[in-house]
């Protein structure tokens, strides 16, 4: 990200999300203020607000330090955790980008926030910063239009940064002249009534599971009970 404005706010959301430390926690002050202080900074990295923790010295802040570099040991932290050394980093001028990463571990729906593991934080945690990384995409050259495609989009829209970022990401390409895709197996994952209200286009596509039909007709504001529109769900070939 250029801003490092806009860096301080997601390392904010990345660390309070990845510690669990809510907004009305004492706890807070201290770790933005070693977030602040990383950002104004010459080397800028996740890893340099642990060094900054430690630094402060208090009993708070090496607790939280503590607990921020228990996530550094898995596989792909080093994704998320830098010293501020990287020499390379995804092109915003590129005209495909496609952003893959491997042993993410995405929590069932049904698993509460509270019962994530640490693989499972870490995971949804990088599938936030993809959709940050997808939300600067988008402020690109507005004479261009512009595809985000996301998918298992129903990981992030469970937890609350995830839908903040979906609005944003909507909203923006409203106003941006892009095409925001929602993709994910279950209607269920887009009941929250703004993300709803806010989708342009819907599709559907093949479906033999009748709960699942009836939930997709519903979703499309049609008869849900009606046969025949179970049977053209039902009839599709495979990718129609």
């Amino acid at each position: 990200m250029e801003n490092p404005k806009d860096s301080e706010s997601l390392a904010i959301d990345i660390l309070t999300f990845l510690t669990g430390i809510s907004s009305r926690d004492g706890k807070v002050p201290v770790l933005r203020k070693a977030i602040r202080a990383v950002t104004n900074s010459e080397e800028r990295g996740l890893s340099k607000v642990i060094e900054e923790l430690r630094a402060e010295g208090t009993t708070i802040s090496t607790s939280i330090a503590d607990h921020i570099e228990s996530f550094t040991d898995y596989d792909f932290a080093h994704l998320l955790f830098s010293d501020g050394d990287v020499t390379q980093s995804i092109s915003l001028e590129k005209q495909l980008n496609i952003i893959q990463v491997a042993d993410l571990v995405l929590p069932d729906k049904e698993t509460s926030f509270e019962e994530y593991t640490t693989m499972e934080l870490l995971s949804v945690a990088m599938l936030i910063v993809i959709s940050t990384f997808a939300l600067d995409f988008i402020h690109t050259d507005r004479s261009v239009f512009k595809i985000v495609d996301l998918d298992e989009a129903w990981s992030f829209l469970q937890v609350a940064q995830g839908k903040t970022l979906s609005m944003k990401l909507v909203r923006a390409g409203r106003a941006m002249n892009a095409g925001v895709y929602f993709v994910t197996q279950n209607t269920d994952d887009l009941l929250d009534e703004k993300l709803k209200n806010n989708l342009g286009l819907k599709f559907a596509f093949r479906s033999t599971d009748i709960n699942e039909i009836k939930k997709t007709l519903a979703f499309f504001g049609v008869d849900s009970e009606d046969e025949n529109n179970q049977k053209r769900l039902r009839d599709l070939e495979n990718g129609q």
